[in-house]
């Protein structure tokens, strides 16, 4: 809207606001005029009543021409898309190498060149900044292979028998994500929660190839289905090769963008069974990688034998009080082996000595990090 019809708006407004006798009537023309012109309500009064007249703010005229604000442009473009303030402060040379490589510059407008500020430049530019374009994320070899695989919650593929495993990757950084450090992929049954890990170096597709075939041979049940997340460790060509010829009858499903719920199984597992054992240790040594295999098998063995869990059995919305949304129901404390036990009979294992095997794994992980941290 500009200022003229805003003014002509405003003087038929002023007169129909005159005429109104009710309040109701006031109030509605009120309305009208602050939807139409976007100005606050107290303004919108003043001006119907009469007591204050629109009129915009003038401020000064430009101190330059149009013609130096598009050489502004071409000189910015030419000197690399320099940052205002930088450009400002070198605009004398910049006018020069201009003039001897592109064109001449006219004496006036590189005089009003010199003349702007930098929040002068800033203003005159922004209108033209180049940005790079944005990827299309709609497009690419990872979401031509994520379109082909289901998407949706974890829990819609559980059946209630064990062979629905949940996998994720954590890693071995110590918080610095940069160079080259230690993977765990880490799996988990839905029905038993029942916990299998090992490490991949770098979450490449190979490495973290490798670790799921350790993880599927040390299972003590058939794998059915697996469910990931949306990683490129996971989403890609190798892996999905790897698992069309080595494991023909595992269904492949994913989590949905940013829905951490939809892979809950593992997520809840992450920290009370890896971040438990390895904290936020750093391991960048690759030659560990048997030493590291060994002590994730002893671990998951430790934690499917000897540790108890509970399970989430029922999920109840509540509407009699306030502030818990929610009555959750759990089974009695078991360990994975004891629910894998009640569905599929096993053999019964051999005996463990909790306390020494913890032990055992605690000497292993401290030998290791201080063997690569001197």
């Amino acid at each position: 809207m500009d200022h003229a019809f805003r003014k002509d708006y405003m003087d038929r407004m002023k007169r129909r606001y005159a005429k109104a006798r009710t309040r109701a009537q006031k109030g509605a023309l009120i309305d009208e005029t602050e939807a139409m012109c976007g100005l606050s309500r107290k303004f919108v009064i003043r001006l119907l009543n009469g007591s204050y007249r629109y009129r915009p703010h003038r401020g000064r005229a430009p101190s330059h021409s149009p013609e130096s604000g598009k050489t502004l442009v071409r000189l910015r473009l030419a000197m690399g898309q320099m940052c205002p303030l930088y450009l400002h402060a070198v605009m004398d040379a910049a006018i020069r190498d201009y003039c001897e490589a592109k064109a001449p510059i006219p004496e006036p407008i590189a005089d009003e060149l010199r003349r702007m500020s930098a929040s002068t430049i800033t203003r005159l530019i922004r209108p033209h900044r180049l940005t790079p374009r944005p990827a299309n994320k709609r497009s690419g070899s990872k979401v031509a292979l994520a379109a082909h695989i289901p998407a949706g919650p974890g829990r819609l593929d559980e059946t209630g028998e064990p062979g629905v495993l949940q996998i994720d990757t954590v890693a071995l950084c110590g918080g610095d994500l940069r160079e080259s450090f230690f993977w765990i992929v880490h799996a988990t049954d839905a029905v038993t929660q029942w916990s299998a890990c090992a490490p991949a170096w770098n979450r490449g597709a190979e490495a973290t190839c490798q670790a799921l075939d350790h993880i599927f041979a040390n299972l003590p049940f058939t794998p059915k289905t697996i469910h990931i997340d949306n990683g490129r460790e996971f989403i890609n060509h190798h892996l999905i090769a790897y698992l069309a010829t080595h494991h023909p009858d595992v269904r492949l499903t994913r989590s949905r963008p940013y829905r951490k719920n939809d892979n809950n199984r593992i997520e809840q597992k992450n920290g009370s069974v890896i971040r438990a054992r390895f904290g936020d240790l750093r391991f960048s040594d690759h030659s560990q990688l048997l030493a590291l295999t060994r002590l994730c098998d002893r671990w998951c063995l430790l934690n499917n034998h000897t540790i108890p869990c509970t399970r989430q059995i029922a999920k109840i919305r509540r509407t009699d009080v306030k502030g818990l949304p929610y009555r959750r129901t759990t089974d009695a404390p078991q360990t994975p082996w004891q629910r894998l036990n009640a569905l599929l009979p096993q053999s019964p294992p051999p005996h463990l000595n909790a306390i020494l095997l913890r032990q055992q794994c605690k000497k292993t992980l401290r030998r290791l990090f201080m063997t690569q941290n001197p």
